[in-house]
């Protein structure tokens, strides 16, 4: 597919209920930033099968701008399946992902993007800060692989890096998130694609002064 934007900007969303409604307005005020300075963005949000109270906050998005995408129900449980089916539809050169229950500092998609298009095709870029609310409160800052001293053999005892990440749409079709299934824990489809860009020769780098408000769910990555 041939990119007709700079970004394809992604929020899924499931059971987050009214809750959405603040990762909508990070992804709308993110995007709105993004094209001040000069970037051309199209909104997108997931539908992953979303609970009635979901479905009830996105109600009239559309006017908004932004394109609803549907999952159909037999895919919709699978995360990594739920992210290849929207990163197919996307129409930009590079697409970010946010997860529903996570918010954007408003500069992470114009500073992420001025990173990877430093190395277009590339970089995995990710949010200096993760800061982690609700099930207790937790400040996690990623490894930046251009660092002295970083050793990728740290993925074997864990993971460093999520799927909340900005890249060239070629990347995450040249390496697909896995298909987990609905029942694996979120932490596991981050952890596989990580190894798995890592062993495919891509980088994971860190842009400065962004941070990603993450809601911790049992069994998340951190």
């Amino acid at each position: 597919m041939s990119a007709t934007t700079d970004i394809t900007a992604i929020l899924v969303a499931r059971d987050e209920g009214p809750r959405i409604g603040i990762s909508l307005h990070s992804l709308l005020d993110t995007v709105a930033a993004a094209r001040e300075s000069g970037l051309t963005v199209e909104q997108v949000v997931v539908l992953a099968d979303p609970s009635p109270g979901t479905r009830w906050a996105l109600d009239g998005v559309e006017s908004r701008g932004v394109r609803l995408l549907a999952i159909d129900r037999d895919r919709s449980g699978d995360p990594g399946a739920v992210r290849n089916a929207a990163v197919d539809a996307a129409t930009g050169e590079y697409v970010a992902l946010l997860d529903g229950g996570s918010v954007w500092s408003e500069n992470w998609l114009t500073a992420a993007h001025a990173l990877c298009s430093s190395e277009p095709g590339r970089l995995i870029t990710h949010p200096e800060v993760h800061w982690f609310y609700e099930q207790g409160r937790e400040l996690y800052f990623p490894p930046d692989q251009d660092e002295p001293g970083f050793d990728p053999a740290v993925l074997r005892d864990g993971n460093c890096w999520d799927a909340q990440a900005l890249a060239a749409a070629a990347v995450y079709r040249d390496v697909p998130f896995p298909e987990v299934g609905p029942e694996a824990a979120p932490g596991l489809l981050d952890w596989d694609w990580s190894v798995a860009t890592l062993a495919a020769g891509f980088r994971h780098r860190v842009v400065p002064a962004t941070i990603n408000f993450r809601r911790r769910r049992p069994r998340t990555l951190r």
